[in-house]
């Protein structure tokens, strides 16, 4: 409280000429209202007020600034309150001065204990509390009056306290007009704030990081008229949380940038202010809402103060929040979460000291396996540890082993198929114990266990939940309220492949979904229908993508997947910029309908699953993906693209010309006691490089010639560096009678186990 108090003394000298403005008294005064009203009604003091103006509309306006100006109001009004006892009065008054005097009026007189009259003056000192005050409440730090007389004087006007009539006290503060006349050039050339703002509705938005603060900025544009408030429980508004992992790297140099916007302005209170004409307060922590009366509550995290904020329509963009793991030792110094800028700062901090050479991320989904890279980079060592079998569960099991061999080349020793069973250390965290009995060293750990939807705030308001967990929205982003919308990681989707509802937090999803609501609540007719799960991540030199159902997925949701494994260069061979990628795309057998699509690569993937999640979107068949118009440049793709090869490949598998087996089936199949024979078809020197064990080479010009070297009482598998030969291959032995042939799905290029070389 102290240091709010210091603050905004402070804050006083901040206040330029330039900066004043109209400013509406009555407008003010109800926000006040609204803030006392809580400590009011538990003391039960009845408070009122008068308005003494001959045109309240017109009349009601003085020159200020308007935070300052309701601070002053705020704390004259507060103390009346405070100092009052139980069953008192407090009473506003909007007046004209009397004895000629110019200006505008605001006075607040309560039944309270009073001050003494040798001590009116004296109470505008900083720090000073007079003895009576100190004696009915030890709340205080003797600066509140002191920031408003001082406000006052800066803003010209005045502050004076008085008897008030039943021994109480009344306090008079005096601010110049802004009546016709009064305003000088510069100010009356903007005319529109010489008339009095209607308020066309309330709206009140608890979360102002992504989606409260896109809302925010769409209403006001939409409907200027608008009163906007937005409750964030941090400091920083609408900042980058998808852009701290780099922050902690180094790529981008500053926090600040991580909170400004592509102009450079900084997303703080001023600028929502300044150019949304938006009421923000950060700090400050929504605790129960009202349905009945159409209030929220919220309290202060500075000072503790409680007060009401009433609604017309209330947005609830409460976020997620990350999962801790119950485990021993958790609460040990020296492990973090990854969950805004504040947690950003200390975990670049433990890296920037050099001290930290060791590093335990425990899960290595999303956020872990990204967070992987801009710990690496700073030199650290780091262990990944997962309890699922393969990390980045986003994807299927034999793209995630091709990124586990990545990642283990990059040197991360990973972990997976075990559980953190406790953390250890004197005070800090020296230690990570596995379930298997493995001990991790370690200088500090980074907790990634995935996240949750903040929804304890619509429980207590009776809001539906979905399946999910999530809060229940329609396409309209409405809750089962009508008054109230969920937008962001709070609120659940509708997963358009499948139908049914799902919960994937994106920030990209949440700006979708705040825009909806805003139109939607300024009267408009907006839906979003939902998501097809698109993600995309940076790890090394890899990309790794994916949109729509996994393999395993598709399955679960009653589909029969077909698949193919791509390996290709993301543009024409003989430019110097090619780069590798592999893409996996899923169909349903019957249908044809493209289930998903995924990929992993140095080169360009996140455009081929952009294209899928179009087609996912438009519920496209594998025929009409795989005769898609796409762009065509030697330096940007291949004349067919590797997206519409892979579907041409599965078109080849639904129409019976190939049968494929994947890496983990052939595997299982090798260790078997009935082995396939395995056919190399690449060259020799392909062959004698790398190959998988006990495979026998005949190159693709040679077989027609060697037929009678095959086996006819075996099945055999082709293998080929990408399966473009071993399809070549397929379909001579297929017209030479060969029956039980099938090939390697994605060739040697997708195979993620180790192979032999001579």
């Amino acid at each position: 409280g102290l240091v709010a108090d210091l603050m905004r003394l402070r804050s006083v000298e901040d206040l330029s000429d330039e900066a004043l403005q109209p400013v509406n008294m009555l407008s003010i005064l109800e926000s006040v209202r609204e803030r006392i009203a809580e400590p009011a009604r538990e003391k039960e003091i009845e408070v009122s007020e008068s308005v003494d103006l001959a045109d309240p509309r017109a009349d009601a306006w003085v020159r200020g600034d308007p935070g300052a100006v309701e601070e002053i109001l705020f704390v004259l009004a507060d103390n009346a309150v405070k100092y009052t006892p139980p069953g008192g009065r407090v009473r506003f008054a909007l007046r004209r001065p009397g004895d000629g005097e110019q200006g505008l009026e605001f006075v607040v007189s309560d039944t309270g204990i009073g001050i003494p009259p040798e001590l009116r003056d004296q109470v505008f000192d900083e720090f000073f509390r007079a003895p009576n005050a100190k004696e009915m409440t030890r709340e205080g730090t003797g600066l509140g009056l002191a920031f408003a007389r001082r406000a006052a004087e800066r803003l010209g006007g005045d502050l004076r306290l008085e008897a008030a009539d039943g021994g109480g006290t009344r306090a008079v503060l005096r601010l110049e007009s802004t009546a016709a006349g009064v305003l000088s050039p510069a100010d009356a050339a903007g005319q529109a704030a010489d008339a009095p703002r209607r308020i066309s509705r309330r709206v009140v938005i608890i979360g102002g990081v992504a989606a409260g603060s896109k809302v925010a900025a769409k209403v006001m544009r939409l409907d200027p008229a608008a009163d906007v408030t937005v409750v964030e429980r941090g400091r920083a508004l609408s900042y980058a949380g998808c852009g701290l992992p780099y922050y902690i790297s180094g790529v981008v140099a500053r926090q600040r940038d991580l909170i400004s916007t592509p102009l450079g302005e900084e997303r703080d209170s001023s600028l929502f202010h300044d150019l949304r004409n938006v009421r923000t307060l950060d700090l400050t922590e929504a605790v129960e809402i009202d349905r009945q009366r159409h209030k929220v509550r919220v309290r202060s995290l500075v000072d503790g103060r409680r007060r009401s904020l009433t609604y017309d329509v209330l947005v609830l963009a409460t976020g997620a929040s990350p999962v801790i793991p119950k485990i021993a030792g958790i609460d040990l110094a020296g492990v973090y979460t990854l969950h805004g800028v504040e947690s950003a700062e200390a975990i670049k901090e433990e890296l920037r000291v050099g001290a930290a050479k060791d590093v335990v991320i425990v899960g290595a989904g999303l956020l872990g396996s990204e967070i992987t890279e801009s710990v690496a980079v700073t030199g650290a060592r780091v262990s990944l540890v997962e309890r699922q079998e393969r990390v980045m569960g986003l994807i299927d099991p034999d793209l995630a082993l091709l990124l586990e061999r990545r990642l283990s080349a990059s040197g991360v020793k990973i972990a997976t198929g075990c559980e953190v069973q406790r953390l250890e250390g004197d005070g800090r965290v020296q230690r990570v114990v596995l379930g298997d009995g493995r001990v991790l060293a370690c200088d500090f750990v980074i907790l990634a266990a995935g996240v949750e939807p903040n929804v304890d705030l619509a429980v207590q308001a009776g809001l539906e939940l979905g399946p999910t967990g999530a809060v229940a929205v329609d396409q309209r982003q409405l809750t089962s309220d009508p008054r109230i919308y969920a937008v962001g990681d709070c609120a659940e989707q509708q997963h358009l492949v499948t139908g049914e509802r799902t919960w994937i937090p994106m920030g990209s999803t949440a700006l979708k979904q705040a825009r909806v609501a805003a139109i939607n609540l300024c009267g408009g007719d907006d839906r979003f229908e939902g998501v097809v799960g698109s993600t995309v991540i940076k790890i090394f030199d890899q990309t790794v993508a994916r949109t729509g159902l996994g393999q395993s997925q598709a399955r679960q949701a009653g589909f029969d997947p077909v698949t193919a494994i791509v390996p290709s260069l993301d543009c024409a061979h003989y430019i110097p910029t090619a780069r590798p990628i592999l893409l996996k795309v899923i169909v349903d057998r019957a249908s044809r309908r493209v289930l998903g699509v995924q990929g992993i690569g140095e080169g360009e993937v996140a455009k081929r699953v952009d294209v899928a999640a179009v087609a996912l979107s438009a519920g496209m068949s594998i025929d009409q993906l795989s005769r898609l118009d796409l762009c065509f440049a030697p330096p940007y793709a291949l004349a067919i693209d590797s997206l519409l090869a892979a579907g041409n490949i599965i078109r080849n598998k639904l129409d019976g010309l190939f049968t494929g087996v994947s890496a983990d089936e052939l595997r299982r199949r090798l260790d078997s006691a009935d082995p396939p024979f395995l056919l190399d078809v690449r060259l020799p020197s392909a062959f004698d490089a790398g190959r998988l064990a006990g495979s026998v080479n005949i190159p693709l010009g040679s077989l027609r010639g060697r037929l009678h070297e095959l086996p006819t009482d075996r099945p055999i598998v082709l293998v080929s560096r990408t399966g473009l030969k071993s399809y070549e291959a397929a379909l001579i032995l297929a017209d030479r009678g060969f029956a039980e042939v099938s090939m390697l799905d994605g060739g040697l290029e997708a195979w993620p186990w180790a192979i032999e070389n001579l």
